[in-house]
């Protein structure tokens, strides 16, 4: 095998400039482009980055999947050419706008960087050859793709090594899952965009989202939630506290980069929206929380006064739509007697608690509910 067969230098002569002076990459009879998709940090209500995205063109003219385009390599040669090929075409584009500060998330196969050492330097040679800071690029690796911890380290050590950020995309998809976070340390997590289309549709999903981003966070990554297509979706992305945000909602793939000064009112009346909505919610707790506490100091002045026993004062406030149960507790925290609700609401527990229905001890006698198990 020719160790420089697939350079920077050979895989340079493979670009030429098209219309409006932009990069345009030669793979078989395609022609190959970049867009680029804006990453938008929520707190600064602007966008930080861009997701750099191929598309072709065969020589007909006809537009050619990303799916199509990869389907054409047939060997680990071709598929090092095109990898690089892409890469290349992005990083000339990119570097020629005037954004100097934007991060570039650039997808790259683990696997590529691993037998890519056989086909002669390329990565720091192109970023040098563009004026790109290694610091300005983040390497999006789909981890689910490699099974061997070795290889998925390797390419991640790499890539930080030359001073690239590393991103682990789609993360909550498949079988993704905590241990790899925990041992490679990524620079950045993106969610999955399975997980707000789940949120979206289920209530028990978005109350846990916030937990599972912080989660990510207390480990020292930056939280990016892609896929975010709705007004509700965005909402939701807001609530769960992730630091950035991707998705048709805030910007489609486009062969030029946004106006930083045009998205920032938008971003502002999103998030003007999601105040006032949490305002709201807020409100109607406190309500909530109040005509509780009226008919819970109704039945502690009937059980002081002797008018009802302790089960049949608690009728007026386990009619509350929100009062699932009620039990007493003693001085040390125990639970006295056994819970207090209907048949009714038995049927429609929150899904968040009714596992507890499930212990052997269903009664609730004697259980600590202070906090202090033990």
């Amino acid at each position: 095998m020719n160790n420089e067969s697939h350079t920077f230098k050979v895989i340079n002569n493979r670009i030429s400039l098209g219309d409006e002076s932009r990069a345009t990459g030669s793979f078989r009879d395609n022609t190959v482009i970049s867009v680029f998709q804006p990453i938008f940090s929520l707190s600064h209500r602007s966008p930080v980055g861009y997701e750099a995205l191929c598309r072709a063109r065969s020589i007909d003219g006809l537009a050619v999947s990303p799916l199509a385009l990869f389907g054409q390599v047939q060997s680990e040669s071709d598929n090092v050419l095109l990898d690089r090929l892409c890469r290349a075409v992005h990083i000339q584009n990119f570097s020629a706008f005037s954004d100097k500060s934007s991060w570039i998330f650039l997808n790259v196969n683990p696997l590529i960087t691993v037998v890519g050492k056989n086909y002669g330097p390329f990565f720091r040679d192109m970023l040098a050859h563009n004026q790109i800071s290694p610091n300005r690029v983040v390497i999006e690796i789909l981890e689910q793709n490699i099974h061997n911890e070795s290889i998925l380290s390797a390419a991640i050590n790499y890539y930080k090594e030359l001073g690239c950020l590393v991103a682990i995309d789609d993360f909550g998809a498949a079988h993704s899952n905590f241990d790899r976070i925990w041992n490679i340390r990524p620079d950045i997590v993106k969610f999955d965009r399975s997980i707000v289309v789940q949120a979206d549709a289920n209530h028990v999903v978005r109350k846990a989202l916030p937990s599972l981003v912080n989660l990510v966070q207390e480990i020292g990554c930056i939280t990016l939630m892609e896929g975010v297509e709705t007004g509700q979706q965005a909402l939701i992305a807001i609530d769960s506290n992730v630091y950035l945000v991707q998705g048709y909602y805030f910007g489609y793939p486009r062969e030029t980069l946004v106006d930083p000064s045009g998205n920032g009112n938008s971003l502002s009346k999103l998030c003007y929206w999601h105040a006032e909505i949490a305002a709201g919610e807020r409100t109607r707790y406190r309500n909530t929380v109040d005509q509780c506490l009226i008919e819970f100091r109704r039945l502690l002045e009937k059980i002081e006064m002797g008018i009802d026993g302790p089960i049949q004062s608690c009728d007026a406030l386990l009619a509350l739509p929100r009062v699932r149960r009620i039990y007493f507790l003693d001085d040390s925290g125990y639970q006295i007697g056994k819970n207090i609700t209907t048949q009714e609401k038995q049927d429609h527990a929150d899904p968040a608690t009714s596992h507890y229905q499930k212990l052997p001890m269903q009664t609730g006698q004697d259980a600590i509910t202070s906090g202090r198990q033990c």
